[in-house]
């Protein structure tokens, strides 16, 4: 069998760990820059508060409502996901991590219900997080049995039975379904195919011939035959971060210590899957048009300095004096596993000493918190940095914000 584990409102639910006050009032998280709603806590959304909602358009709603109000933080959040799939893959045949916030499980158990039932106690005590578990044959199976376990009060549900299964397909949403996005889900409708029970009783060659490989393999999983198989996690073929700023910008000094503290992170994610890359490009958007530009690099890399150095050379390539600048990012793409790298006789080898160097920065940055030990060229006090006016200030990973308890 296989499981489905997914994170109850997980943003909020990581606030809530270090704020037990937040139980039983609304509670929601703002994306970067404090735009939109991106988690609700239930109560939030029992009084009618929408996820994506621009929160400058429900800022006093919320007034009203009293409800509690954060900026996202993504390195409590980041850690909390961390300890959550650390105890969901104790003891398990295999664990496929989806997501921040779910996992999919194989299960051999002849007691899964009663081991579900453990395993979402055992999340809540050590981690702090509620989650809610799905049981069935397939993926797409036990997303539909996951959305199901949240309105369960046990939290688990179980849909391995052919004829519980048909029960819950009958009044399961098209649009629900996983794989099925609003273009699918109208096209289905203009077919007369509201349910996902509908669509599972359709035939197969129609389905394909209408929706492709990939709607025939939700058709045949939805009928208990597993298509999509539980995979290990593969490298990125190429990585990205970006981020809108706190407040337009047009120096370019500023914007390239935007560019380094960005270079870093992605050269962070590069060793943490231990690849190297080959190519990179750096682009500027001013609201109206993005700008950008590329680099092919001698030799694979993924030493910080080394990257940051060619960003900020693209960076003098685009930068304008007279624009103004809303955003920023870089991408690693031609990535290599470091393992894999072959030497160049024409080219000078890598130093031995700033790889270790790099995984020392790591090291510490891992154990004392993000960005404890940075480059100069990230600036000191940037102030760039995105809007996040309603911080909780939590941090796992800082040895500065560990709860004080008072007897």
């Amino acid at each position: 069998m296989i499981i489905l584990a997914d994170c109850n409102n997980f943003f909020v639910s990581c606030e809530k760990v270090f704020n037990p006050s937040l139980e039983g009032i609304p509670v929601i998280v703002l994306s970067s820059n404090d735009g939109c709603v991106v988690s609700r806590s239930n109560e939030a959304k029992k009084i009618g508060i929408k996820m994506g909602e621009p929160y400058f358009q429900i800022r006093e709603f919320c007034v009203r409502h009293k409800v509690a109000v954060f900026s996202s933080n993504f390195q409590l959040y980041k850690d909390l996901s961390r300890r959550v799939m650390s105890v969901l893959s104790d003891g398990v045949a295999h664990i496929e991590i989806y997501s921040v916030d779910e996992a999919f499980i194989f299960s051999e158990s002849k007691e899964i219900f009663s081991d579900c039932i453990d395993l979402r106690k055992k999340v809540k005590r050590w981690v702090g997080i509620p989650i809610s578990l799905g049981i069935a044959p397939t993926k797409t199976l036990a997303k539909v049995a996951g959305s199901m376990a949240k309105k369960s009060d046990l939290g688990v549900f179980d849909i391995t039975d052919p004829e519980i299964q048909k029960e819950v397909l009958r009044i399961y949403p098209i649009g629900d379904v996983w794989g099925i996005g609003s273009r699918l889900a109208q096209l289905l409708k203009t077919m007369g195919i509201r349910t996902a029970l509908e669509f599972s009783e359709m035939d197969p060659p129609i389905v394909r011939k209408k929706m492709g490989v990939i709607g025939e393999r939700m058709l045949w999983e939805l009928r208990g035959m597993s298509c999509n198989h539980l995979e290990d996690p593969k490298p990125k073929k190429s990585i990205t971060v970006s981020r809108s700023f706190g407040k337009v910008i047009s120096e370019e000094k500023e914007l390239a210590e935007a560019l380094a503290t960005f270079t870093s992170s992605a050269c962070e994610k590069l060793r943490g899957q231990k690849s190297k890359t080959t190519g990179l490009s750096i682009f500027l958007g001013d609201g109206l048009e993005v700008y950008d530009e590329k680099e092919i690099l001698e030799s694979p890399t993924s030493d910080t300095s080394e990257i940051i150095a060619v960003a900020k050379m693209l960076l003098s390539r685009i930068f304008c004096q007279n624009k103004r600048y809303r955003k920023c990012g870089i991408v690693l793409f031609d990535l290599s596993s470091e393992d894999e790298v072959a030497a160049d006789l024409f080219l000078q080898k890598e130093n031995p000493k700033k790889k270790v160097l790099m995984q020392t920065v790591d090291l510490l940055n891992g154990r004392f918190g993000k960005n404890r030990i940075f480059f100069g060229a990230m600036g000191v006090n940037p102030e760039w940095n995105s809007r996040s006016n309603e911080h909780s200030g939590h941090n796992t990973l800082d040895w500065n914000h560990l709860p004080v308890v008072k007897a």
